[in-house]
């Protein structure tokens, strides 16, 4: 799954003529957009919006995406996202999947509100876990929490915070490491003093999953050119394919 160390690419193709064999193009510097769109809103769910979109190989075949939905269909009345899936067996035609998968909760101080950009990642136990943005009232800075799932469309919130930081943090990917540990990127929001706001691509590694230490520094920062000028939303990484 994209950013969870595969290279898949949904919505896009890459554009080089070295083919790795099964026929994706092997440049991740150069892309085009594909015609068509991969998911429409057009249920009571999604009608208003659908974005922020992460993708995971079904096991019984093909692809799940899950993304994010707003619509008169909103599970409450404040609410202002929710996660929803559909599926397909090419990548490219999607069905979406009747219900909700992850909704806010709106008991939750930091989770009232909405979801927001979920990826998911298969756990050792044979489970899976969903790392999303979650957010409360604007009171309150967004977070990375998780979920987790037996078969990718029954999710159950796990309680307490991941990663918390800044003046918040969403948009999270992951990738695990050659030594077993994981590293979640997510991109951070920070407000100067003078009210102007950036969002840079941070970075936090964890050995459980359920533990993140923040690293030092900044992965990726913003305004580096024109078309970062006003902060990154969402940063994924596709890990180098190695050889055998």
């Amino acid at each position: 799954m994209p950013g969870a160390g595969d290279g898949l690419t949904g919505g896009s193709e890459i554009l080089d003529e070295n083919l790795d064999g099964s026929g994706c193009q092997m440049n991740e510097k150069r892309w085009r957009k594909e015609p068509g769109a991969r998911v429409e809103g057009f249920r009571d769910l999604d009608r208003s919006k659908v974005q922020a979109p992460g993708i995971a190989r079904d096991p019984s075949g093909g692809f799940r995406l899950f993304y994010t939905g707003v619509g008169p269909g909103r599970p409450f009345p404040t609410c202002q996202g929710y996660i929803l899936s559909a599926v397909s067996d090419d990548g490219l035609s999607f069905r979406p999947e009747p219900g909700i998968r992850l909704a806010p909760q709106p008991g939750v101080p930091h989770m009232g509100l909405r979801t927001l950009s979920p990826i998911v990642v298969p756990c050792e136990e044979g489970c899976w876990r969903m790392y999303f943005e979650s957010r409360g009232p604007a009171s309150l800075p967004t977070v990375i929490c998780s979920a987790i799932s037996t078969d990718m469309l029954h999710w159950k919130h796990e309680d307490g915070i991941r990663l918390q930081g800044f003046d918040g943090l969403g948009g999270p990917r992951y990738v695990v490491l050659p030594d077993g540990r994981a590293r979640l990127f997510c991109c951070a929001e920070e407000r100067g003093s003078d009210g102007e706001r950036s969002k840079s691509v941070v970075s936090a590694v964890t050995s459980d999953g359920i533990h993140f230490e923040l690293e030092p520094g900044y992965r990726k920062r913003d305004r580096q050119s024109e078309n970062d000028a006003v902060g990154i939303t969402a940063a994924d990484v596709i890990a180098p394919v190695v050889a055998g």
